[in-house]
């Protein structure tokens, strides 16, 4: 009855979640009361937290995981539903933080609890009988032979359906689904910093004609202009978000890495160049890049 009566409060109060405009106001939400660090969780995060915290007291090892599992997948599918409502309504940064957010808080969570929450999910895999009613429809002359090629033989005994077992990894999955929200945060926040060195470099890939010494210094500069208009507000965003320093600096390494990477390829070709076009050119070595790019 209880697993029953959970199966139910899932679906109602987590799947089929409708969040309310305020549910997604961020990340306006975030500065509202910082002192009431829970209630700033996206509801179905609390009320699957909530639900494990219950459940985990009272039923059995193999009941909470298989539970458990139900409820940690329901609340990731609800935290990409709402990731893409903030996205529409605030920014792509906002989304990917606030899935970021999130599932370090699922992760978190989770952890104290003593159990694998792993469970094996065994299905009928029906791929061979619609392969083999294909079969039958298509040999259909056979149907009525009276040797080992009977169409209708082959049918029963290679349409089998045929058992598989699937091993389920709730705890996993929130791993899985965290490392796909950095990678395309860390993604979009450099691109967003180095667009501009981006596409020239990808321009030179596909070109015969040489750009010249203008087209260099215009790009640097853009760029570097990108950068130091943009970046302190995804510091602040990120702060915003995960307030806390170490996951931040951890979080904007690969970001700095990839910036520091593409100012390197165009380097390559600039300390190629006369010395006076060098001067003019004016591209940052990489310690001032790395100072510049510094998370404090």
């Amino acid at each position: 009855r209880l697993s029953y009566r959970t199966q139910a409060y899932i679906q109602s109060d987590i799947t089929q979640f409708a969040p309310s405009t305020g549910d997604l106001a961020y990340p306006a939400k975030l500065s509202a009361d910082l002192s009431n660090q829970y209630g700033m969780w996206y509801p179905t995060v609390r009320r699957t937290l909530i639900c494990l915290s219950k459940l985990y007291r009272c039923t059995h090892k193999n009941v909470f995981e298989s539970l458990a599992q139900e409820c940690l997948s329901a609340c990731i599918d609800s935290l990409k539903i709402a990731a893409k409502c903030i996205c529409e309504s605030s920014s792509l940064l906002d989304s990917q933080l606030f899935l970021i957010k999130h599932l370090l808080i699922l992760r978190e969570q989770i952890a104290p609890f003593d159990v694998s929450f792993t469970v094996s999910e065994v299905s009928l895999d029906f791929t061979n009988l619609k392969i083999a009613a294909s079969d039958l429809i298509t040999n259909k002359n056979r149907v009525f032979s009276l040797n080992s090629n009977n169409a209708l033989l082959e049918f029963i005994f290679q349409g089998a359906p045929q058992l598989t077992k699937k091993l389920l990894d709730s705890k996993k999955d929130v791993d899985i689904n965290l490392k796909e929200a950095c990678t395309d945060f860390i993604t979009t926040a450099a691109t967003m910093l180095s667009s501009p060195i981006n596409a020239f470099l990808a321009t030179l890939e596909t070109t015969t004609t040489n750009p010249t010494m203008e087209q260099y210094r215009n790009i640097v500069s853009e760029t570097s202009q990108r950068i130091s208009n943009k970046l302190s507000g995804i510091k602040k965003l990120m702060n915003l978000y995960l307030a806390n320093t170490d996951t931040e600096a951890i979080l904007f390494r690969p970001i700095r890495g990839q910036i520091l990477g593409q100012f390197a390829n165009i380097r390559k070709v600039i300390d190629k160049m006369e010395e006076e076009d060098q001067f003019i050119i004016n591209c940052p070595s990489p310690e001032q890049l790395t100072l510049t790019l510094a998370y404090n």
